[in-house]
């Protein structure tokens, strides 16, 4: 606060911004971005560790050797879904809970589509659920173990060996006693749509496009969940998804105990794929946990769960999802006998928890599952990495403040001068009679230099913004009489959003008069003002994708000015449309499938990429209706405004 009292040292700050504002711009975002990469090299993040002692991870002696019991439920199961090629076996489930003791009940629910996908209908589905009760404890507490139910019609992988899983976990864990908290046993459908469902029913909240029936029987809170999704009786390594609804991540110390347990029982442990080689050298290590740390924040800035348990997070219930992986060629495969031991020492340390998960962190980046980045090391490179937009915003302010308090001056001495002239030729009566009214002939400096100026174009902006956050419903009823799909009808609708938005500048321009203009650099200043409140009010929340949007916005928002080189207002057009929300999401879309299809050629590829952007879009569409993924929120209503505003700087400049 002393240099910002002092009025020399606030003057020498003055100087510096507006004078080496555009040098300081490229050195914080170079040093972030390269700062933010380096975080995966190992001594610049930490060793993860337990915060809850509590859990005590494999320090009791394992009693888990049912693995034969495991192998005749998957038996039985492979028979029973042969029968039911496109329908969950919900009374074979409930049978087969019942024979185990359990209290057993079935949830009914019914949901629809949004944008009429299945026009007016909606589908029945259910819920089979069990609980163990604890004979410690009066219900007052509960953890959850899930299973989605894929049929074998689905082109998904299956969950077979999730489900020989639980009812051996569910058989094994009824044999004893020393169970202090209630263990539900969760059987879902139709993907997150069931979990949700259930999620409603238990905490009685109501959602518009699913109908929750009610629950026959619940338990206490919920301390945490482990969703599986196991396909077979042998597996080589297991992949930890932790990525949740809008980005939020499970407690670390959960992953810890998980990681832990594994490696107790020589598991392999993965993250989005990527399990830990044997590195020759450091660059090979560094290469690993960057790769690996990339996919992870690649996966939690789509905002959408990597499995059922990022639907548990929005409630503080700590989940995560374990998924078997079987690779062709890879030695040390596994089986049920090591899984279930996996799965005992995971609810017994659950079973030892006293208070919610609140110790270790919530905020973090895993560049490896023995490794992390935590909040306090990765925010200081991305604030490098972001704050470039707000430094250029002050640069401008500074200097139009600097130039308007000039021209007044100026203004002011030629008014001076010309009354003296005019007193000095005889003309006192008039001289007086413009004194009295004041009259004096505007500037453009100070008819522009107000905030007001520029209210109309953020108006505009945010009416396109909200134009295309309201319209998919618009879109497919205008192309049904088209006979146009419902993706073709969403992306093409809003294409044709973006594209009208591309006129903004032109509709400007034969609104204002020559004095009515806004300056450029007041309206680049706001501009620059939202971008940087959008990315680190963002990056609170989920920091990758905070992370992604400015390194492709912060630059491109600081070298954009009007010129009147026509190739040069070209390119900026070019950098401009490549940094659209639109174009931003054809260019994700292109990345995602380059890492995770083949293609031939990359016209093949950018087709590809086309035909996937509409399911993209509907599943975001969806996202958001459905379960409040605020992803096409937020690039309606806060990016593409804000988008905008550059676009129409440039051309109305």
């Amino acid at each position: 606060m002393g240099l910002l009292s002092d009025p020399k040292s606030r003057a020498k700050i003055v100087t510096v911004i507006s004078k080496y504002n555009n040098k300081l711009c490229f050195l914080c975002y170079t040093i972030g971005l390269l700062w933010f990469l380096a975080l995966a090299y190992t001594p610049l993040n930490a060793e993860t560790y337990f915060s809850e002692n509590a859990l005590l991870p494999g320090l009791v002696t394992s009693k888990f050797y049912s693995d034969a019991d495991a192998e005749r439920y998957y038996s039985e199961l492979k028979t029973e879904l042969k029968k039911h090629e496109r329908s969950m076996p919900v009374d074979w489930l409930y049978t087969r809970f019942i024979e185990l003791g359990l209290d057993t009940y079935v949830q009914n629910y019914s949901f629809k589509y949004p944008l009429k996908i299945l026009g007016e209908q909606s589908v029945d589905a259910h819920n089979v659920f069990a609980i163990l009760r604890a004979p410690r404890a009066a219900s007052s507490e509960a953890v959850v173990l899930s299973v989605l139910y894929r049929p074998t019609a689905s082109p998904k992988t299956k969950t077979t060996g999730g489900f020989a899983m639980l009812f051996t976990m569910a058989k094994f864990f009824r044999r004893y006693t020393f169970w202090s908290k209630d263990i539900i046993f969760l059987v879902t459908e139709h993907e997150q749509v069931g979990m949700q469902a259930w999620l409603d029913a238990y905490h009685d909240s109501k959602s518009d496009w699913i109908s929750a029936g009610e629950l026959h029987g619940r338990s206490g809170p919920i301390q945490a969940a482990i969703n599986l999704e196991i396909p077979t009786n042998k597996i080589n390594y297991i992949d930890v998804q932790t990525e949740g609804l809008n980005g939020q991540l499970p407690n670390l110390d959960l992953v810890n105990l998980v990681v832990r347990l594994c490696k107790k029982e020589s598991i392999a442990v993965g993250l989005h794929g990527q399990t830990r080689p044997n590195p020759s050298d450091d660059l090979e290590d560094f290469q690993y946990r960057l790769a690996t740390m990339f996919k992870m924040m690649w996966a939690q800035a789509s905002g959408t769960p990597t499995g059922n348990h990022g639907l548990f997070h929005r409630y503080h219930i700590e989940a995560l999802t374990l998924t078997g992986k079987r690779v062709k060629g890879m030695q040390g495969s596994k089986g049920f006998g090591e899984m279930g031991r996996v799965m005992e020492g995971i609810f017994r340390s659950l079973n030892n928890l006293l208070e919610r998960f609140h110790q270790s962190f919530f905020f973090y980046i895993l560049p490896a599952t023995d490794r992390y980045v935590s909040i306090g090391l990765y925010m200081p490179p991305f604030g490098l990495l972001a704050i470039g937009s707000l430094i250029k915003a002050i640069g401008l302010w500074i200097s139009l403040s600097v130039n308007t308090q000039e021209k007044k001056e100026d203004g002011r001495k030629e008014e001076k001068t010309e009354h003296e002239t005019a007193e000095a030729h005889g003309t006192p009566q008039e001289n007086n009679q413009a004194d009295i009214k004041g009259e004096k002939k505007p500037t453009m400096d100070e008819t522009t230099f107000t905030l007001k100026s520029i209210v109309p174009v953020c108006i505009i902006a945010q009416i396109f913004g909200l134009g295309a956050y309201y319209s998919p419903d618009i879109f497919v009823s205008t192309g049904v009489p088209m006979r146009m799909s419902i993706g073709d009808s969403v992306q093409y609708g809003i294409l044709a959003v973006f594209l009208s938005s591309l006129a903004l500048p032109r509709l400007l321009n034969r609104s204002y008069s020559q004095t009515s203009r806004p300056s450029w650099e007041l309206l680049k200043c706001v501009a620059l003002i939202i971008q940087g409140t959008i990315l680190f009010s963002t990056s609170l929340m989920n920091i990758s994708l905070a992370f992604f949007l400015a390194a492709v916005m912060v630059p491109v928002g600081i070298v954009l000015r009007p010129v009147r080189n026509k190739f040069g207002q070209l390119m900026q057009a070019v950098l401009l449309l490549l940094s659209s929300p639109f174009s931003l999401l054809f260019i994700a879309t292109t990345i995602d499938i380059a890492m995770t299809e083949q293609y031939a050629t990359i016209p093949a590829l950018l087709g590809q990429s086309w035909q996937h952007m509409q399911t993209v879009l509907l599943l975001s569409i969806l996202d958001c209706q459905m379960f409040g993924n605020w992803m096409y929120n937020m690039a309606c209503i806060a990016v593409f405004p804000n988008w905008l505003l550059f676009w129409s700087m440039i051309w109305t400049g």
